[in-house]
């Protein structure tokens, strides 16, 4: 670097810091950040949000650093953000004892998500003092809405805006790839394995869980009905604020992380019927998870945010020749997916790491997938045989690797009236 140019500075993250902890010890970290001469480099504390690496490195032994929020995993449309400790750890970290922080930074993975997140951090770069967060949630719909209601400030008492997780892992986007049957020979472990990966050292991400069933977990560090008690008081104001697009992206957003925790619960039930091997049962949930994604699709499709269409296109339309069209929609349609290290009967370790609440992902790619699982289910209980893990594996990965080399086409305008759709699947479902 400094042969190209003299006066370069190595911008580096810190990231390894905290992924390979049990190496980075004190002196191999001291010994990378002195063997560069000082103000020569710069290190992102990269999950400064969730794990500072500042507090415990003595401000990386006097190299220079920059406070930044991680957040956000593959681009995974996810209600979450730590606020707490982004409304005060820039600040923390500034007026330290030596401290040697620079700056502020963000290093998400993905964007278009989770705004209050954004409009908060980007905040703290100007900002000299801690932020007093109940405070600045109370006016946050002014500022976002145009308008303030009262019904709205009481949102700001919710805690789903206070936690952090990593990748989304419901189960509509994550769908887990297992035999279910009691004491199988092949079970959820390798899913299991790899969620235990990036858990985070936060006990408050699985706050509502059940830890002892061996059941696969999902997201949950709230009570479902503080959600839905949100949704409600929501839904209240859309008459007076029904022409603000901010609303309607919000809205949706609200009504599908109700209706993708509800999902949760549905599949779970599925699942134990099949152990319990009741027939009717697991027709009833399994339908209910379809139809849950057939909802949350037409829900999606009403704003223009949740289009899967808009990704596509806008892929295809970096293309200069027919070839590179065809290539960079299949690699628009694999980032989303399934990942390109597959076998006939093994998935990608990270399939659906980038996963996606989009209208046209879900209708076409998601539902197929747990209508085929759920129809092996069906069929193992009713010809009284084992779950054929690895034949429900062949089909799946067989149809996903058709899917990602389709053109079909998908919308790239939002339809449908989003609070109409929001206020029925509300009552269908919650009420």
């Amino acid at each position: 670097m400094s042969e190209g140019d003299k006066d370069a500075v190595w911008l580096m993250q810190g990231w390894l810091f905290y992924s390979d902890s049990a190496f980075w010890k004190p002196p191999q970290m001291e010994a990378l950040l002195h063997s560069v001469p000082f103000g020569k480099m710069i290190v992102l504390d990269l999950f400064a949000d969730v794990k500072p690496i500042w507090r415990t490195s003595s401000q990386f032994y006097g190299t220079p650093y920059v406070w930044c929020l991680l957040h956000n995993f593959g681009g995974n449309i996810e209600m979450y953000g730590i606020l707490d400790a982004i409304s005060s750890g820039p600040v923390d970290a500034r007026i330290s004892e030596n401290s040697t922080m620079v700056g502020v930074g963000m290093c998400m993975e993905g964007i278009e998500h989770n705004p209050v997140v954004y409009e908060l951090m980007s905040e703290m770069a100007y900002r000299s003092e801690k932020v007093q967060l109940v405070k600045w949630l109370k006016t946050y719909s002014r500022r976002r809405y145009g308008k303030q209601f009262i019904k709205l400030r009481q949102l700001g008492k919710f805690s789903i805006a206070q936690f952090t997780i990593d990748h989304n892992i419901d189960f509509i986007v994550k769908f887990p790839d297992w035999d279910p049957s009691p004491n199988p020979r092949s079970d959820v472990s390798e899913e299991n394995q790899m969620q235990k990966l990036v858990t985070l050292p936060s006990n408050r991400r699985f706050l509502f869980q059940d830890t002892s069933s061996d059941l696969p977990q999902s997201h949950l560090w709230y009570s479902t009905q503080e959600v839905i008690n949100a949704l409600r008081l929501f839904l209240d104001a859309g008459n007076d604020l029904a022409g603000s697009l901010t609303y309607r992206y919000d809205l949706v957003d609200l009504t599908r992380q109700a209706l993708s925790k509800l999902a949760n619960e549905v599949y779970l039930d599925a699942v134990t019927a099949f152990r319990q091997n009741d027939a009717n049962a697991l027709h009833f949930y399994s339908q209910k998870f379809v139809q849950l994604i057939m909802d949350m699709d037409a829900l999606l499709a009403s704003d223009d945010n949740f289009l899967l269409g808009t990704w596509l296109e806008s892929a295809k339309k970096l293309a200069l020749n027919p070839s590179e069209t065809r290539q960079y929609e299949w690699n628009a349609r694999t980032q989303v997916t399934m990942w390109y290290d597959t076998t006939k009967t093994i998935q990608s370790k990270l399939h659906d790491y980038a996963n996606k609440f989009w209208s046209g992902l879900l209708q076409d790619y998601y539902l197929p997938r747990a209508s085929t699982y759920f129809d092996y289910l069906s069929k193992s209980l009713r010809e009284n045989e084992k779950f054929k893990l690895e034949e429900w594996r062949k089909e799946w990965i067989s149809f996903s690797n058709k899917w990602q080399a389709g053109a079909e086409l998908y919308p790239v305008k939002a339809k449908g009236e989003a609070l109409a759709i929001s206020k029925e699947l509300y009552a269908k479902y919650f009420c």
